[in-house]
């Protein structure tokens, strides 16, 4: 029998509980579908001849979730059910909602204004099956019609040519040719239908076992032209359509649609909002179009997986295989397992430990990108994730964190002056002592933060010599470590004459073991 099933048992007593007070009380609509179809269900729709006060007369309690379209909420068993009173509706507002309801008694009348035939069936407590419509026979021949005149059902609620694709796909179905050309002629008041509804509907389209056959429907109707992003978009929809894989999701449905699409990176946001998707849902559709992009080129990485995560990255990996391409789930599964770290909170060394650390006593934005460097290391497998390792790095660099800037003095010497080092004729600070002065100063920057063995070699200069100072006067180098790259350091430095500033210049030096060095140039 159809309500053979558990969730029609577990309902059967509401069902009786009306009739005992003297009402009619059917099972209705998806529910009666699919179990026809042999498709699993998992709750029931209640339909009654009793008006939503006689409802919760009957039972004791009730919810009045929505009364005003005559569905209350019936609590039972610590399960709750809604049941919703035989009605007709007038003039549709806005192509999606009745101006009123009207309540009858008949079940027919309410059937009636369903979308579709397969969802306009009712069956009682005794398993008889309610039929007005041949709903069955358009279910054995796998069949999606309109109820009544197709027109008038989409001109009442727009939101059913959508059903109609969604349907198409989910149960795999054709359209009946009627209801067909009233979707084609009346595609345009889909526009009006709120875009949540238009993408839920479209969500179940897409994972749907058949998305083929509704994409197409969906394309040669003209539905698409009025969903956002849609239009002038045919081709890469067709390409959807025909890509070889059943989605198990929305997320990975929507990271393909997004590449058929073709965007661009900066327009995907405002593509998804324009759908409505929340912060997260945009966040990892987003995510895993990025990571699809790079997968294509080359293979999963930590710093990859890291960025992706393993949740859609092994998404992308289903993808990858729906391209035909060389599947990596297995060396994904395995850097998952042995990756240093999954998030900032995993490295050796916490926010405290770093302040301590750099005697600061007041955070901000730069411990995120100490943090950061960290991190990129770590995962690059360029610095071990310990408290040691970390430490050292950090100490190393603690004058770039910190901008701090190293300054040291000198006073111009006989030798320093540009007639004796040959650079002139004038008694006045040479530019190679100026120069001398300027290096010397980094070197001695970057030597307190060096392992015992190694020195720095200064490898480009970029110098403006702009003032001259005389014999005797105080030189003050003041040098600000920029940035590193491998072994290279790289520094902006000025010089002062009693404050003013006589030269500026750029400067980098490379690191090196200072014995290998001289034995290399043996």
């Amino acid at each position: 029998m159809i309500i053979d099933g558990p969730e029609f048992q577990k309902a059967l007593p509401i069902i009786e509980a009306i009739e005992n007070a003297g009402y009619e009380a059917y099972f209705v609509g998806g529910c009666v579908r699919d179990t026809l179809l042999n498709l699993q269900i998992s709750d029931v729709d209640i339909a009654s001849s009793a008006m939503p006060e006689e409802i919760q007369r009957i039972f004791p309690i009730t919810f009045d979730v929505g009364i005003q379209h005559g569905t209350v909420m019936v609590l039972f068993e610590n399960q709750t059910y809604e049941i919703t009173t035989f009605r007709t509706e007038s003039k549709y507002e806005k192509f999606r909602r009745p101006e009123k309801v009207e309540y009858v008694r008949s079940l027919q009348e309410d059937l009636k204004r369903r979308d579709f035939t397969i969802n306009a069936m009712a069956v009682n407590r005794r398993g008889e099956i309610k039929d007005f419509f041949d709903g069955q026979k358009d279910l054995e021949h796998k069949l999606i019609r309109a109820v009544g005149n197709p027109e008038e059902r989409f001109r009442e609620d727009a939101l059913r040519m959508m059903r109609a694709a969604r349907f198409m796909s989910q149960l795999d179905f054709r359209i009946e040719d009627a209801t067909r050309e009233a979707v084609v002629e009346y595609h345009p008041l889909l526009s009006k239908i709120a875009v949540e509804r238009v993408r839920d509907e479209w969500n179940k389209l897409l994972i749907g076992r058949n998305r083929k056959i509704g994409i197409k429907f969906f394309v040669e109707t003209r539905l698409f032209q009025m969903c956002p992003g849609f239009q002038n978009k045919e081709d890469n929809l067709v390409d959807l359509a025909l890509f070889p894989m059943q989605f198990q999701g929305t997320t990975i449905a929507w990271i393909v649609l997004v590449h058929f699409l073709k965007m661009e990176d900066t327009d995907i946001e405002s593509f998804l909002r324009s759908w409505k998707c929340s912060r997260k849902e945009i966040s990892d559709i987003r995510m895993g179009v990025h990571a699809l992009k790079i997968r294509m080129q080359k293979f999963w990485d930590y710093p990859l997986l890291y960025e992706t995560g393993i949740e859609i990255a092994l998404q992308v990996e289903e993808i990858i295989e729906g391209f035909g391409l060389t599947s990596q789930t297995e060396l994904l599964l395995e850097l998952d397992r042995t990756i240093p770290i999954h998030s900032i909170k995993d490295l050796a060394l916490d926010g405290k430990e770093l302040m301590a650390l750099l005697k600061i006593k007041r955070g901000g934005p730069f411990l995120g990108e100490i943090f950061e460097d960290i991190k990129n290391l770590v995962l690059a497998e360029k610095l071990e994730n310990t408290p040691t390792a970390i430490k050292n790095f950090i100490l190393k660099r603690r004058m770039i964190y910190l901008d701090e800037i190293f300054t040291a003095q000198y006073t111009v010497q006989k030798k320093d002056l540009a007639s004796e080092v040959g650079s002139g004729m004038l008694e006045v600070l040479s530019t190679p002592a100026l120069l001398a002065m300027i290096e010397n100063t980094c070197k001695e920057m970057v030597q307190l933060h060096l392992d015992e063995g190694f020195t720095t070699v200064g490898t480009h200069v970029d110098l403006t010599h702009k003032k001259p100072s005389l014999p005797g006067a105080v030189i003050t180098v003041e040098v600000k470590f920029t940035e590193q790259s491998g072994s290279k350091y790289y520094f902006e430095c000025r010089a002062l004459d009693q404050g003013v500033e006589i030269g500026s210049a750029k400067h980098t030096r490379a690191v090196v073991n200072a014995k290998t060095f001289m034995e290399k140039l043996k």
